[in-house]
């Protein structure tokens, strides 16, 4: 049985992960160490026999035995049932790895040709069998690479003179240069960038297998030679320009014989379609960039199919090019729309410390090319049920529910006023999104009101960099039933009349708790009662977050940098800065102001701050189907002249199944306190998380993660606590730390997460208690999550 590879090069072990994958048999996979798939494929038994009668004569005490129990048909049932689960432990298993010498020289093969593609040709490769105990062995393999081969001259032999003099413009980039390793990866990528580099220079005919290279090699150095022909299939190589670009609007394969009754001509395009012209040709060119009696390019061709899939109007783009008489070439873009209107209907179902139970669907309609410039028109409505604990002492399922509906236009193209194709081309794919929303939230009670409003501007740079600029960014929240906030959170009334009875002898009302905590819960009563007086603050606290009414008009500027190559890519890494100021414009415009000397638009406190937010995500692969996945998040928000606070929506939070696992959601902080509030908010935020994920059994991969994080109150409040307060280096023992591991179950479409977190450390504990003081599983936090948590 195999269970070590080793490959060792001139005398050292190899650490490359890239030279193992040349290995043909592996030892059995290791989870964590142990070979958990083997264990569970010997679980199963092959040999076992499934020939119902066979059994019955090979075991005539056990048959008389489970059939006078069963009847014979449950017999046979029961035989069935411990084949199939026999089968399917052998199934999802492994097989243990028994070592097979032809697949070791398969390998040595294999290393033998990556180390002459390398530049060593003289390699030698070998194999050494180790003998462990108990019938098992390790394999070394060992590599001599002898002297690395360098190309010593290059020439070249260009035969067409149209190549020849582009290639002599654009020899400063070659890969192949003198002294370079002779590598094999060197020529293809020379290989790659003159054909690029010829086709996009106009040489429609040019295809890569008209270059060739030679080399002459003696004591370790090869001499190449550049060998390209002047023609292919005897045709020369000239540079050819477009006479005509056609764009069928509505093509399909089906109808494509069919005659053209609509046609446009727009700046040098023909737009044609088989019923009525339905795309305005001014906007469909902002996702062209062929363009007439312009040379042929690649790019521009692969830039038109990109940007014309980016609209999101078309099933498929098709791009083909026809020769004509005179060397001039002919474009036809072929575009099949998808269907104009689409309906989606979805439900969901939520869970979290706030919301025990969730019940939601959304209903949304799509309008596809709205004003014959392919943009798109959105509508949705939501609704949900909740069983809610803002309602305290209603025991109801489903006791709040929740409506409402968003509109939202996507133009793609940036809507200005004045034009703006110097600042951001066409190339970088502008757009422009309009949203409004509303929704009514009723809470048994305390019914609360948003309306939201955003201009949103995107761009992309490059592949891998994206922009996004909110002109506007608005929430308006409106609570519409404050005054029975007592009535629902009875037991916080019932707090503050123990108090008020106790130490002041009154009688209070759910219409008077907030003024009788401001005028009797002071300084002096916190020297004598500092508990009561921190129960009573708390209280008020809580009332102000979920009774705010707040106008947020922000304007919001967000970078994003993801060198992921596709979605199938694991190893890469992650970068987002985002910065928003709210209410700058809108309070210097304001003249409204409230009994509290702040500005206000209709009679809503205009909240005004600054906040940033930095994230960084890398992602390693180590080896197969093994993942080392890190994120960090630091998020600053500073109020400042008409604010003292940060809006409730617009705060921070900490907590829940994609940020602190062990901590539910809004349950920690700020800082080392432990106010016993339900909604736990800050505007300093730190959080970053090392997870390790590794697959267990076919589709059930694990996970081992470390989260790390807090927040912090950093205004000069007179409200907030100074353990709540984030006071320099000091306060980064305050950081919470929860680790874990969980079981994830990947559907290819979907994968389903359950992480269970446990508390490592507790900054709001006494001292030497803070580590591991509830480190067990009546404390662990369960999060279920769809998706990976980042």
């Amino acid at each position: 049985m195999l269970i070590d590879n080793a490959i060792i090069v001139n005398g050292k072990k190899n650490v490359d992960n890239e030279i193992n994958d040349y290995i043909v048999q592996r030892p059995n996979q290791l989870v964590l160490g142990v070979p958990i798939p083997l264990h569970f494929y010997n679980l199963g038994n092959k040999n076992y026999e499934t020939n119902y009668d066979k059994w019955k004569l090979e075991n005539p005490n056990w048959y008389k035995f489970t059939s006078s129990v069963f009847s014979d048909k449950q017999t046979r049932g029961l035989r069935n049932f411990k084949y199939n689960m026999h089968q399917w432990y052998l199934k999802n298993g492994e097989a243990p790895v028994i070592f097979d010498s032809k697949k070791a020289l398969q390998t040595v093969g294999n290393l033998t040709q990556h180390y002459y593609n390398e530049g060593y040709f003289k390699a030698k490769v070998s194999f050494e069998e180790v003998a462990v105990k108990n019938k098992k062995l390790k394999i070394n393999y060992k590599i001599e690479t002898d002297k690395l081969f360098t190309i010593d001259s290059i020439s070249t032999n260009i035969e067409s003179k149209v190549l020849d003099s582009i290639y002599i413009a654009n020899s400063k980039h070659s890969f192949i240069k003198k002294e370079s390793p002779f590598k094999l990866s060197l020529f293809v990528n020379e290989q790659n960038r003159l054909s690029d580099l010829f086709r996009n220079s106009g040489v429609y005919r040019f295809n890569k297998n008209a270059i060739t290279f030679e080399a002459d090699s003696s004591n370790f150095t090869s001499d190449v030679a550049l060998i390209i022909n002047d023609s292919i299939g005897g045709v020369p190589f000239k540079i050819q320009k477009i006479k005509r670009i056609n764009v069928f609007t509505d093509y399909s394969y089906n109808t494509k014989d069919n005659p053209v009754n609509d046609t446009v001509q727009y700046e040098g395009y023909t737009f044609l379609s088989h019923k009525k012209l339905k795309y305005n040709p001014k906007y469909l060119l902002n996702t062209i960039f062929i363009e007439p009696n312009e040379v042929y390019k690649d790019i521009t061709r692969e830039l038109t199919r990109k940007h014309l899939r980016g609209l999101n109007n078309f099933r498929s783009v098709d791009i083909k090019y026809t020769e004509l008489e005179d060397d001039m070439l002919e474009a036809n873009i072929n575009l099949t729309p998808l269907e104009k209107y689409s309906v989606g209907i979805s439900t969901e179902l939520t869970h979290s410390n706030i919301r025990q139970l969730g019940i939601s669907g959304k209903l949304s309609f799509s309008n596809r090319n709205v004003f014959k410039g392919a943009e798109i028109l959105n509508f949705s409505i939501q609704g949900s049920f909740l069983d809610s604990k803002d309602a305290a002492d209603n025991e109801t399922l489903l006791n709040a529910w929740e409506v409402g509906g968003d509109v939202s236009l996507e133009l793609p193209r940036f809507f200005l006023p004045f034009k703006s194709d110097k600042i951001v081309q066409k190339s970088n794919s502008p757009k422009t999104t309009f949203t409004l929303g509303t929704s009514l939230q009723k809470n048994i009670g305390l019914d609360k009101q948003r309306f939201t409003g955003i201009v949103d501007y995107t761009w992309e740079t490059s592949k891998y960099e994206k922009h996004s600029f909110q002109l506007l960014n608005a929430q308006f929240i409106q609570n519409l039933n404050v005054d029975s906030y007592f009535d629902i959170y009875k037991s916080e009334f019932n707090e503050i009349q123990n108090i008020a009875s106790t130490y002041f002898n009154q009688e209070i009302t759910t219409t008077n708790v907030i003024p009788f905590i401001n005028d009797n819960i002071d300084a002096n009563f916190e020297q004598t009662n500092p508990t009561e007086f921190r129960i009573a603050q708390n209280i008020k606290k809580r009332h102000n977050i979920i009774t705010e009414d707040v106008l947020v008009p922000a304007i919001a500027y967000t970078y994003t940098l993801n060198n992921s190559e596709n979605y199938k890519d694991k190893d890469f890494s992650f970068f987002r800065a985002r910065i928003v100021s709210s209410g700058n414009l809108t309070t210097l415009l304001s003249n409204e102001k409230d009994e509290n000397n702040v500005k206000t638009l209709l009679k809503t406190p205009i909240a005004q701050y600054i906040r940033t937010d930095l994230e960084y995500k890398r992602f390693w692969n180590i080896s197969l189907e093994n993942i080392l996945a890190f994120r960090s998040f630091l998020g600053i928000a500073i109020p400042y002249n008409n604010s003292k606070t940060i809006p409730f929506s617009r705060s921070y939070f900490i907590g829940g199944p994609n940020d602190l696992r062990a901590w539910r959601i809004y349950n920690l902080g700020p800082g080392s306190s432990q106010s016993g509030l339900e909604y736990n908010v800050g505007n300093l935020k730190f959080i970053s998380s090392l997870e390790y994920r590794f697959k267990i059994l076919n589709s059930i991969k694990g996970a081992l993660f470390v989260d790390a994080g807090n927040i912090w109150d950093i205004t000069n409040s007179s409200v907030s606590l100074p353990e709540e307060k984030f006071n320099g280096f000091k306060s980064l023992q305050d950081i919470a730390i929860g680790s874990g591991f969980g079981i994830r179950y990947d559907l290819s479409f979907i994968l389903l997460r359950l992480d269970l977190g446990f508390k490592t450390y507790e900054p709001y504990l006494p001292k030497g208690e803070k580590w591991f003081n509830n480190y067990n599983f009546n404390h662990t936090v369960y999060n279920f999550g769809i998706s990976y948590p980042f």
